[in-house]
């Protein structure tokens, strides 16, 4: 049993569970996704991976993982999708309370935004990860070591090759990061992007003093999940200059662990002092009790997952590369019972083919992803490709690494190649494109 703590208020939801944590997803429009994520598509949270929204795969682990108070935020451009989603077509026993922002602010503003809502230790998390780690290893390292936040790392799945368009890649590599970690305590101790530095890199002798045995990464990426002390939102409150949770908050605690005039002047030692014996208690029966963290109010974990699949979907390449992984890994039948598949037609195995989906002879489908109530002609050569739902292809069309959003129509013999085709975009009869963004035109006035 937890120890309780008057100034730590336990959530209790509904149906009568106390919650440890709450977890906090958010859901933002995604705007490297463009033009999947444009307002006649869908919102990042709700593009599909084997057919089911990215959204699902995170309340799913939370399910999973018994953390039943979820926050869902989103922007106002996906209020209505989100919402009809999470209350008509979401089939968890999870049972979200969507919030929406009204203006762009950064993920630290947004937990300000809502902080009252905000009544326990908390998990930070983004709707586009997806990933197989078994949710108590995560929340068992954090409760054994009770650090101020606990943040998952991973190394990079080598991409398998196939699925999915390529177009966005040249501009989808991220700055290298630079991530240092205590080899005794597992502790992150350093954060910084190569695109950040000005000169060579460089640690502060404050730093080794306090940490003499460090390992510095530049293989690992930010899964962009974090489990929070209930504290850190009061100080989010108070900080206003903190609006980013990845490039503004997790750097200052960070630094509070061998900075101590941070802690003052960021008056973060009266803010931890709130908790101090909630975590005392906490801390005396684990392994990480000694004298060095029995002085210290900041402690920051790091949990670099390695073993299994680990990725995000927020740009367009990521999100096909976790496309080719759950589709690779579907367990349901691989095409819908409902589908009408001509008996001269090929859908491989490697395929997935959604429900009300017709598919005309001497089609062949390889390594790709078909949506619901599709219609696609006669010799149709589809291959590593994802179409959503809705979508018509006409007779003699080639598709080759393409995305092809919610009611598109590609007409007859037209080629198209590592192309993005956008939400009810019409493209005419014999075109031929590569590495194009295939959009219709809007007045943004």
């Amino acid at each position: 049993m937890l120890p309780f703590d008057a100034n730590k208020k336990q959530s209790k939801q509904k149906h009568g569970r106390y919650s440890e944590f709450q977890a906090i997803v958010l859901a933002g429009y995604g705007h490297r996704l463009y033009p999947l994520s444009e307002d006649n598509n869908l919102p990042k949270a709700l593009l599909p991976l084997a057919n089911k929204p990215m959204l699902y795969y995170v309340l799913d682990w939370l399910e999973r993982a018994g953390i039943f108070d979820v926050l869902v935020i989103t922007e106002a451009n996906g209020e209505y999708k989100i919402g009809h989603y999470l209350k008509n077509d979401y089939e968890g026993k999870l049972k979200p309370n969507l919030e929406v922002v009204r203006e762009d602010v950064g993920t630290a503003d947004v937990l300000r935004i809502f902080s009252e809502k905000i009544k326990s230790d908390f998990i930070v998390m983004s709707c586009d990860l997806v990933f197989d780690l078994v949710p108590h290893r995560l929340l068992d390292y954090h409760r054994t070591h009770d650090p101020t936040f606990t943040a998952l790392y991973f190394e990079p799945n080598k991409s398998e090759g196939g699925g999915g368009s390529s177009s966005s890649y040249k501009d989808d590599k991220d700055p290298k990061q630079f991530v240092g970690v205590d080899t005794n305590k597992s502790r992150i101790v350093y954060v910084a992007s190569s695109a950040d530095l000005d000169e060579e890199f460089s640690l502060r002798m404050s730093l080794l003093w306090k940490f003499p045995c460090i390992d510095i990464h530049t293989n690992l990426q930010d899964a962009h999940l974090y489990i929070f002390k209930r504290w850190v939102i009061d100080l989010i409150v108070q900080r206003k200059a903190i609006s980013s949770v990845r490039e503004h908050l997790v750097p200052l605690l960070i630094k509070c662990q061998y900075q101590k005039k941070l802690l003052d002047s960021e008056g973060i030692n009266k803010l931890a002092a709130t908790y101090e014996n909630y975590q005392k208690t906490a801390i005396q029966y684990s392994a990480s009790w000694n004298d060095d963290d029995k002085n210290s109010p900041v402690r920051c974990q790091i949990f670099i997952y390695k073993t299994g699949f680990c990725g995000r979907g927020n740009t367009i390449y990521k999100y096909c590369d976790l496309n080719r992984h759950t589709t690779k890994i579907h367990i349901d039948p691989r095409v819908s019972p409902s589908a009408e598949i001509n008996s001269k037609a090929q859908v491989g195995s490697d395929s997935l083919v959604g429900d009300d989906t017709k598919i005309d002879e001497r089609t062949s489908i390889k390594r790709s992803t078909i949506g619901t109530h599709c219609a696609i002609g006669k010799n149709v050569k589809i291959s590593n490709s994802i179409l959503m739902d809705n979508i018509v292809i006409e007779d003699n069309v080639k598709l080759d690494g393409c995305v092809v959003c919610n009611g598109a129509k590609i007409m007859e013999k037209s080629q198209l190649k590592d192309c993005e085709v956008g939400g009810g975009y019409v493209v005419v009869s014999e075109t031929q494109a590569k590495n194009e963004q295939l959009v219709e035109f809007r007045d943004l006035d």
